[in-house]
């Protein structure tokens, strides 16, 4: 995201009255520079907290963690969120993340920690059982820490390749779920939670556009929204699974039997509807 955009976005955040302000990626810390900018702006314009999503990859060396996480909570920064689990640990060492874990205790930044687990977290499988194992890697750390468990997203690459480690369900019990809004705080009736990603794409749930700030204001979008005017989000509002169904069914789509779930079952839908209401949906044109 460029750096007048962000500005632009904490602004018209603020004006609106956000208590949090939630700096994510990928992986923002690849824009270290550019992080610290926006925490810096954040604490300027008086936001209570503000929160950065990071897997830790930068943490290696722990003198230069303790250096990285000292400035940042001294720019305002509050609160650390990051992950351990089977996937992200294929990619960065969870003696990385420990560090980052450490660092930011240290200097009295909030930790969180998202660990996704296939099933239940008790269950034994080559996923869980990984996950489990670099959670007590953290040993005394552990409880200085909030542990949300939860499962994947089964959506796009992720459904494709665990749909053989997760029980599918019918098609008929999909259809009774309602969309509870992905986003910290909002829903698809209130645009209380959002996202903006480097595209100016205004989200309510990941993929579900409300507006995009290169075109209109940030704020303009959130104080004007109603979900009614957005054909996709009204009828998953109005009648969850069953009514983005008949929205899809309507236009010609044919569902399969199964799905893992009611966000499986809503992503494969949207996709086939992206052509027929674009203004709905968040993508590179």
């Amino acid at each position: 995201m460029r750096l007048k955009e962000a500005r632009q976005h904490a602004v018209g955040a603020k004006e609106l009255g956000a208590q949090v302000a939630c700096i994510t990626g990928g992986e923002p810390m690849l824009f270290a520079d550019l992080v610290k900018i926006i925490i810096t702006e954040c604490h300027r314009l008086s936001f209570p907290e503000t929160w950065l999503f990071t897997n830790g990859f930068w943490a290696h060396d722990t003198s230069k963690a303790r250096k990285i996480v000292k400035e940042l909570g001294s720019l305002g920064l509050t609160k650390i969120f990051t992950s351990i689990d089977f996937f992200h640990q294929s990619y960065v060492p969870v003696e990385s993340v420990k560090n980052a874990i450490e660092v930011s205790l240290e200097f009295d930044i909030e930790v969180s920690v998202d660990a996704r687990f296939i099933g239940k977290p008790s269950e034994d499988n080559e996923f869980d059982s990984k996950t489990r194992f670099y959670l007590e890697f953290l040993g005394n750390l552990l409880p200085e820490v909030e542990v949300i468990k939860t499962q994947p997203m089964f959506v796009g690459r992720a459904a494709e390749s665990l749909i053989n480690n997760v029980k599918v369900r019918p098609l008929s019990e999909i259809l009774n779920e309602r969309c509870p809004g992905a986003w910290a705080g909002g829903t698809l009736e209130s645009s209380f939670g959002v996202d903006v990603d480097e595209f100016g794409f205004v989200t309510i749930c990941p993929g579900l556009s409300i507006g995009n700030s290169r075109e209109v204001s940030f704020r303009k979008i959130v104080e004007g929204y109603d979900y009614q005017d957005f054909a996709v989000i009204a009828a998953l509002h109005d009648n969850g699974m069953r009514g983005l169904m008949g929205l899809a069914s309507k236009n010609g789509f044919v569902p399969k039997n199964a799905y893992l779930s009611g966000c499986h079952f809503c992503y494969e839908t949207r996709k086939f509807l992206r052509r027929i209401f674009p203004e709905s949906f968040a993508f590179i044109r």
